[in-house]
């Protein structure tokens, strides 16, 4: 009985212990569930970014083609030697030993009983990046050598690449060409740790064709993907088509799972995510126009500053757009390299190859204004068979400064002043019509307003004061200049749009330069700008439309007489004999020379060229600018002629084609 008595003395106890002990195995397994169901997410994100490393593939860009699908960018394999770190352990190891012996040689003190050696942390840290660095060198040295481009090891980038990517091969020998793969491919493929690794680069075939609108690309900054470990060379559009584009090019970038070891070495690898590459863009130039309008402005003069833009009147494609001097966009591709002197070359202020004078470069029009001087004019009732009698310069009064006129004083009508291009003429009635008369025709065509070009570079609208300023903050007194195309600015995109509304009959389009994206993987079509866009429809009153067109004819082919020399363009478009160049394709034209009064400018004079052709059907407007040219009719005149030349020839050679190299 005693016995009872004290289990049950001491079942309070009992029962208190067990129910700490159940207590306290609860709490285990609450805190086992957490560990293993709650938190597993959590410890597996974490062993997954101790054990893989994410490495960024980038896609294969797209490329950039003609009208018609010839290839303006694409992207080329580029190889480079590569050294797989972790199959170089056992020579790591060997050459650290080498390096020890030798330090405990010249530091006796390190040396402990029984030899060993007591290094601290600092040293040993310090002689495996020399033992990883010598063996590197060595490699890089021997393979350069037999690849004949002997080279040494950037010491430095190898231990920022080591410290970091240890797990990515090291490139030894960059950008191999034909011949040193194939000797790689005979002398050192199957080496250990050795491999010769293939890279997308974009290449430009043409160089500096088309270079402004193409535009170049850049590096792409791995830190707009902070998730990733490492990414391998991408690149993204800088400018022209390849910045406007670059989401359509670009594609879909691929992951692969590099597992590295605790030394952070590279194990095994799998592609997590497969790349795709991105879509080809169709632009409207036309490949041949582009390279003959190209070669003609070269032509020009030693040197050339300008511009040239060929346009389809009837729906704004654009089939050339040249500015010259121009870049080669394979020079700022990453690893190429510039020519010799090319970034000095760049950065010349007065050559600005990076400027595209064809868009951006806005110039006073000369005497190509006198188009617009025309209409107003005859929109105020000026009789085009009326005589005026110049005096070979004007003034405003007798005391004021004169305004020189290139063409020879005497009796002027309106077609006659307009192919011989007298200033006198236009500023005389041009005055009568009233300066806002003059800036409201100007503004009806949207000069002074951007043509909103899909590839962009359009940092300037040019200068055309509107009506309402006129008197205010524009003054009646630099009236005289501008109906001759001075104090006023326009691009030579912006006069291709105004010749294309005198060639169609009064419809303005926008311009086009992009058409299409095309994805090679699924065939889908993705239109990137509507075709014959309307932006307005151009009162002109069709009489007067027919006198400006016969004087714009005249321009190329009256020939001089008893009584009046030839039209300012009729040399650059006939022959010594008086045969013309094109046969029966009739071009119509306008000169004009400007005066620049700016002291900062980097040029005196402007010269140009507005045509359209041919004169029955119109299709090709050919618009070209050049800085300091002698005058339109000796220097862009005949530029615009070669193109012409060139367009007939394409023609010819193509029946079928006749009148479509416009097509979409």
């Amino acid at each position: 009985m005693f016995a009872f008595d004290m289990f049950k003395d001491e079942g309070g106890r009992l029962r208190v212990i067990a129910m700490s002990v159940a207590a306290g195995m609860m709490v285990l397994l609450n805190g086992l569930w957490f560990v293993q169901i709650v938190s597993a997410r959590k410890f597996e994100n974490n062993l997954r970014r101790q054990s893989f490393r994410t490495v960024r593939i980038p896609s294969i860009r797209g490329k950039i083609l003609d009208r018609n699908g010839l290839v303006l960018a694409d992207d080329l394999p580029r190889y480079n030697a590569n050294l797989y770190l972790e199959d170089l352990q056992g020579q790591f190891r060997e050459q650290y030993d080498v390096l020890a012996k030798q330090y405990g040689a010249s530091h006796p003190e390190v040396i402990r009983p029984h030899g060993r050696m007591n290094l601290n942390s600092d040293t040993r840290r310090r002689l495996q990046i020399q033992s990883y660095c010598d063996v590197v060198s060595n490699i890089t040295y021997r393979v350069s050598v037999m690849l004949q481009e002997p080279r040494l090891l950037n010491s430095n980038a190898f231990v920022r690449h080591y410290n970091n990517y240890p797990y990515v091969p090291f490139q030894i020998v960059p950008d191999l060409g034909p011949k040193q793969v194939a000797i790689f491919a005979e002398q050192l493929s199957g080496q250990p740790a050795l491999e010769l690794e293939t890279q997308p680069a974009r290449y430009y075939p043409h160089h500096t064709l088309a270079a402004h609108l193409l535009g170049f690309v850049r590096r792409r900054d791995p830190s707009e993907a902070a998730d990733i470990s490492f990414t391998l060379p991408d690149y993204e559009g800088a400018s022209g088509v390849e910045r406007v584009c670059d989401e359509e090019l670009r594609g879909q970038a691929g992951l692969k799972l590099v597992l590295v070891n605790n030394l952070n070495y590279r194990q095994r690898e799998n592609v997590e995510l497969p790349n795709h590459a991105g879509q080809s863009v169709y632009l409207t130039i036309d490949l041949p126009v582009q390279r003959a309008a190209e070669q003609a402005l070269a032509a020009a003069q030693a040197g050339v500053r300008g511009a040239v833009v060929v346009m389809d009147p009837r729906n704004g494609d654009i089939l050339a757009l040249v500015s010259a001097p121009a870049f080669d966009p394979n020079e700022f591709v990453p690893g190429h390299g510039m020519a010799p002197g090319e970034l000095e070359r760049l950065n010349n202020g007065k050559l600005s190859p990076e400027l595209n004078r064809a868009v951006t470069g806005a110039y006073p029009p000369g005497s190509t204004f006198k188009i617009i001087t025309s209409i107003a004019c005859l929109e105020n009732g000026l009789d085009p068979k009326e005589i005026f009698d110049s005096p070979g310069e004007y003034r405003a009064s007798p005391n004021a400064r004169p305004i020189a006129d290139l063409a020879e004083p005497g009796p002027y009508d309106f077609e006659r002043a307009f192919f011989r291009s007298c200033n006198t003429y236009f500023i005389h009635y041009g005055l009568k019509a009233g300066l806002r008369n003059v800036l409201e025709v100007a503004h009806r065509f949207h000069l002074g307003e951007k043509t909103r070009l899909q590839s962009g570079q359009e940092a300037s609208a040019g200068t055309m004061p509107r009506p309402d300023q006129v008197g205010r903050s524009f003054p009646m007194s630099s009236a005289a200049d501008v109906c001759i195309g001075q104090e006023v600015t326009t691009t030579p995109l912006q006069m291709a749009c105004v010749l294309s509304v005198i060639a169609n009959g009064g419809t303005l389009y926008w311009p086009r330069d992009l058409s299409r994206a095309y994805s090679p993987e699924t065939g889908e079509v993705t239109p990137l700008a509507e075709q014959g866009r309307v932006r307005d429809h151009v009162a002109i009153n069709p009489v007067h439309l027919e006198i400006l067109r016969s004087a714009m004819l005249a321009d190329t082919e009256h020939a001089a007489d008893s009584t009046t020399k030839a039209g300012t363009a009729y040399a650059a478009f006939h022959e010594p004999g008086g045969a013309p160049y094109l046969g029966t394709f009739r071009v119509a034209g306008k000169t004009g020379t400007a005066q620049v009064k700016s002291p900062g400018s980097n040029y005196r004079r402007v010269t140009w060229f507005d045509s359209y052709g041919p004169y029955e059907d119109p299709r090709y407007v050919v618009v070209v600018m050049v800085e300091d040219g002698g005058s339109g009719g000796l220097t862009c005149a005949p530029v615009a002629r070669k193109i012409y030349q060139a367009i007939v020839a394409e023609e010819q050679c193509a029946p079928a084609r006749t009148g479509a190299l416009a097509h979409n």
